[in-house]
């Protein structure tokens, strides 16, 4: 049974008026747990759009808008995480904010400290900043703390809308990086939502690419990364780095598929 189900899910804007139009249409798709689900579209594609006016989202088996607790105890099971959640902070003190979401489980406080402190650890924040004011800490320490407090909950399924926006190289790979190693420890299901094809590629097992508010393909990363000319028909782009490797290829140095700097190293040091 898959932890994530979407049956026939379709969300409309402006639903009966004349501007009305479908943001997803007739979505169907199966995501297993334990998956990294790198979600592609150009803007405007319903890649984050998730509440349905029609259709079913079924999480852990249980339809999520069935009734008040259902959709209650999905609150829990599934975590997201905003674009720009920094902007989510508010606390006193970074223990405080990264604590809210257990707060309101219910838990007991030895079981909130307990998580905080595992969940600043799979972040990569330093026990010492959890005293601090979440404002005195860096752009990429924000990120790293929002994140948390989501994480803190241990969701089933963790939904991240755009987690690399704005950081440079450094705190982007940092947040990725981050991204992987949680999914391996926890063994949660993660779904990246993400305009960046290099990103998804890094680190996603699973691959779903929206086009035009409908599901055009779901697969694995190389099952859809080389349909490279459909992709570049609905507005997206392979990385860089394979677009180097087809200019080889068509000049008679085939290496295979390469969508990632790490596996272009592999295979030229090889």
């Amino acid at each position: 049974m898959p932890i994530l189900a979407m049956q026939g899910v379709t969300h409309l804007y402006n639903e009966g008026m004349p501007s009305e139009s479908k943001a997803i249409d007739n979505i169907n798709l199966d995501i297993e747990e334990g998956e990294l689900v790198g979600v592609i579209g150009h803007t405007g594609s319903g890649k984050s759009t998730l509440k349905p006016n029609s259709g079913k989202v079924i999480v852990d088996g249980v339809d999520i808008w069935s009734d008040k607790k259902a959709t209650r105890e999905a609150r829990f099971k599934v975590g997201l995480c905003f674009q720009y959640p920094e902007y989510q902070l508010f606390e006193e003190t970074v223990y405080k904010d990264i604590s809210f979401g257990p707060k309101n489980m219910n838990l007991s406080n030895e079981e909130i400290a307990k998580r905080v402190v595992s969940a600043a650890a799979y972040v990569g924040l330093k026990r010492e900043l959890l005293e601090k004011s979440p404002f005195d800490l860096s752009g990429g320490e924000k990120r790293r703390a929002a994140i948390a407090g989501v994480i803190a909950m241990q969701p089933k399924v963790l939904i991240l809308d755009e987690p690399t926006a704005g950081l440079d190289p450094i705190g982007r790979d940092t947040i990725l990086d981050m991204i992987k190693n949680y999914r391996e420890k926890t063994g949660s299901t993660v779904l990246l939502v993400s305009h960046s094809m290099e990103d998804v590629a890094k680190i996603a097992t699973k691959v779903a690419v929206m086009n035009n508010a409908r599901l055009e393909m779901y697969g694995t990363v190389d099952e859809v990364y080389s349909h490279a000319e459909r992709l570049r028909e609905i507005g997206l782009n392979i990385p860089q780095i394979s677009k180097v490797f087809e200019i080889l290829k068509k000049n008679g140095h085939d290496f295979g598929s390469v969508y990632t700097v790490d596996r272009a190293v592999e295979v030229l040091t090889r």
